[in-house]
């Protein structure tokens, strides 16, 4: 059951998502604001899992269903809208991936912490995207993180920024940048501009694809140029070589926009140290998994996976 909640990142306030097992629930209504005070046997400890959605996404973009499968199986879970993500936030549009976000799945398991009913000792991440690049970054950095399970996860966006964008991207940005310094105001673009598809070979593939998909309730088809520059700064495999606890690195066959061998790389990056670690493709499912027509085989195997590493 989904109890709508908020916890705070540098004082802001970030909207929330907590999903609770139903056995433990004592006649609160679906959607109730805040969590109960009272459970059947308050003395049980649900395992916990937080959620991490994509760069432009959201808290409910697939990651709802996710949400659901481990509660069937008596995992809570936390899902939540970044800074700058989601139709109630604040600053909406404008994205510190790369300065806020980790920060913002620490505080997220701070949040967790705080319940009761959490066993703090059974944390676990998932995310998509560059949610899998929060889980891999967390899970490096932060050892209350037991578990983790990272769906498509770019292993530097850097890299793919000078592959698919177009040749004076950067000095737009920088350009931007130093209006922004100038005036506190960063232009703001549509996801679909074009400096993301210019090397884009077919243009209705990968990226208009995604461009599509963005038009979701919640979702953020603008974005600021500000943003979408601090994506560069995203670089998973700085990272990985610290990740120790059980990892399962996750990937679609039909990917468009990232190729097989990021999850290679990731995988390949995991420390000799890390002897509980897994690697997986999947036919016919594309690189937004939690929307995915076939996102139920990759979300039994996450639901497996924490059974058997939380």
């Amino acid at each position: 059951m989904d109890f709508e909640t908020k916890f705070y990142s540098a004082g802001i306030p970030l909207a929330a998502t907590l999903h609770v097992p139903d056995d433990g629930l004592v006649g609160q209504p679906e959607g109730a604001y805040r969590v109960p005070d009272s459970f059947k046997n308050a003395a049980n400890k649900y395992p916990m899992v937080i959620l991490c959605h994509g760069q432009t996404r959201f808290r409910n973009d697939g990651l709802d269903v996710l949400a659901q499968r481990l509660g069937e199986n008596g995992f809570a879970s936390l899902r939540f809208d970044h800074r700058g993500s989601g139709s109630e936030a604040v600053n909406r549009y404008r994205l510190r991936p790369a300065e806020e976000m980790p920060f913002d799945t620490r505080c997220a398991i701070y949040y967790c912490e705080s319940l009761y009913f959490i066993d703090r000792n059974r944390i676990g991440i998932s995310g998509i995207s560059m949610g899998g690049v929060m889980s891999i970054i967390t899970a490096a950095t932060d050892s209350r993180i037991k578990s983790i399970a990272a769906m498509g996860t770019p292993t530097d966006c850097g890299y793919h920024a000078r592959q698919r964008w177009r040749e004076d991207i950067f000095e737009l940005f920088r350009e931007d940048a130093r209006i922004n310094a100038a005036t506190g105001h960063s232009r703001i673009v549509h996801t679909g501009y074009n400096f993301v598809t210019q090397k884009v070979e077919d243009p209705n593939g990968a990226a208009r694809t995604m461009m599509d998909s963005l038009m979701f309730p919640g979702n953020n088809p603008y974005n600021s140029m500000e943003s979408i520059f601090n994506l560069v700064e995203y670089v998973a495999m700085d990272y990985i070589g610290r990740v120790n606890c059980p990892t399962f690195i996750m990937h679609g066959e039909e990917d468009n926009l990232l190729p097989a061998w990021e999850a290679e790389n990731l995988y390949n990056g995991l420390p000799e140290s890390n002897k509980n670690k897994r690697i997986k493709f999947y036919p016919h499912v594309g690189h937004n998994i939690p929307v995915d027509d076939n996102r139920e085989i990759v979300f039994k195997d996450i639901v497996d996976w924490f059974l058997e590493t939380l």
